[in-house]
């Protein structure tokens, strides 16, 4: 599935790549679109964020790529804008994302490792796992109005590690009943939701996020997908599309979704898998 990508991370962030690289990988897969997304600048400094140092460096040299690959790949200039982060302005569009709870002035970063989830749980929410997960997904609600996001990125990032540690039952009415509250009241605010392949590439999880039972249920509500792969490193643009292909037509889906100038634009799955001819 070689159409576009728009979910991709850099050496300027928590990446591996270059965004020359990066842009580079693409136009070598044929893609007609694709996007940059730095992490936002947050003041807690985590590893994965880009230090304020490096936000000017990444629109400028960004933009030039842009410039560059201009009447042969669509290029976007845009940022996956956590909830906490620091939006620069001027951006082609933005990814809304949830990676920490907050507890006073602690950061408590969902994504970390499992061990750190677990302290989290047990310091701040008195070892109750849905506790954690509702505090979650309540943020996860409110990204529209905090970020003006196109797009939520990873939806049920806090269950990552949960195919290593099963702290969490995905099927449980404790879970599931704030997370499709916040999918369904986001299906109403019309913001589209990724397929993210990333965890997978990466080895965390065996498929995508969401999960399958919350795809299903999107699909029930009505919303609408976009694919992506949530890259760190140029050889895995584009990783597991097929899968994620497949998963969502079997929950129904009879589209994907493209970022255009335009905003976004649907796709059959056909048409998203041909690239550039």
């Amino acid at each position: 599935m070689l159409l576009g990508d728009f979910h991709t991370h850099s050496t300027l962030d928590d990446g591996k790549s270059t965004l020359e690289e990066m842009a580079a990988a693409a136009y070598d897969l044929g893609l007609t679109h694709f996007g940059f997304s730095g992490h936002s600048f947050e003041e807690y400094g985590q590893d994965f964020c880009l230090p304020k140092k490096n936000v000017p460096i990444y629109l400028e040299t960004a933009r030039k790529l842009q410039e560059a690959y201009r009447g042969r790949m669509e290029v976007f200039v845009g940022m996956e804008l956590d909830y906490f982060g620091e939006n620069p302005g001027g951006l082609d569009y933005v990814i809304g994302s949830v990676h920490c709870v907050k507890q006073g002035d602690a950061a408590c970063y969902v994504d970390e490792s499992s061990q750190a989830s677990q302290r989290a749980v047990d310091e701040y929410f008195g070892g109750d796992w849905y506790r954690y997960t509702d505090a979650y997904y309540d943020l996860v609600a409110d990204l529209p109005r905090k970020t003006g996001c196109q797009w939520i990125g990873h939806f049920d990032l806090v269950t990552k590690f949960n195919e290593q540690v099963h702290t969490i039952d995905e099927d449980s009415p404790r879970y599931l009943r704030r997370a499709l509250e916040v999918m369904e009241y986001l299906v109403k605010q019309e913001v589209a939701f990724e397929i993210n392949t990333g965890a997978v590439a990466r080895g965390y999880r065996t498929t995508p996020y969401p999960g399958n039972a919350l795809l299903r249920q999107l699909k029930e509500f009505g919303g609408e997908i976009i694919v992506n792969s949530d890259c760190h490193y140029a050889p895995q643009l584009c990783f597991g599309f097929d899968q994620a292909a497949e998963l969502a037509q079997a929950a129904g889906f009879t589209h994907t979704n493209l970022w255009t100038r335009d905003g976004l634009r649907p796709v059959s799955w056909d048409e998203f898998g041909k690239g550039r001819e």
